[in-house]
C-alpha cells in the first residue's frame, strides 16, 4: 500500500495534525513536516508523535523548526538552510 500522503488545509484548527495522526497509527505511516513555526506554543511533530503512538523512526524531525508563530515564506531568509527544501527560501 502506498504510504505518501500529503495533508493540506486553508487554516489553523482545521485538524491537519489530528489527521496526520490518524493516517500514522492506522497505517503505519511516517510523520514530516518539512516547515514548521510557533513550535514554543505548538509543536504539531510532538503532537503527531504522541497521538499517532508513533516511534522514533516513524517521525522524521529535520527541516525547519522556528520558535514563533510565522509565515514561512517570510521568515526563510532569516535562518541559513542548506537541507531538504532549501530552493524554497529563494521563493518569495
Amino acid at each position: 500500500m502506498n504510504k505518501n500522503f500529503f495533508v493540506t488545509g486553508t487554516d489553523t484548527g482545521v485538524g491537519k495534525t489530528v489527521l496526520s495522526a490518524l493516517l500514522c497509527a492506522a497505517l503505519d505511516a511516517y510523520y514530516w513536516k518539512p516547515i514548521q513555526t510557533g513550535i514554543e506554543q505548538d509543536d504539531d511533530t510532538a503532537t503527531v508523535r504522541r497521538l499517532g503512538g508513533c516511534g522514533d523512526g516513524e517521525v522524521w524531525t529535520s527541516g525547519i523548526r522556528l520558535p514563533r508563530p510565522r509565515c514561512p515564506s517570510l521568515l526563510l531568509g532569516q535562518f541559513p538552510w542548506t537541507g531538504p527544501g532549501h530552493q524554497l527560501a529563494q521563493w518569495r
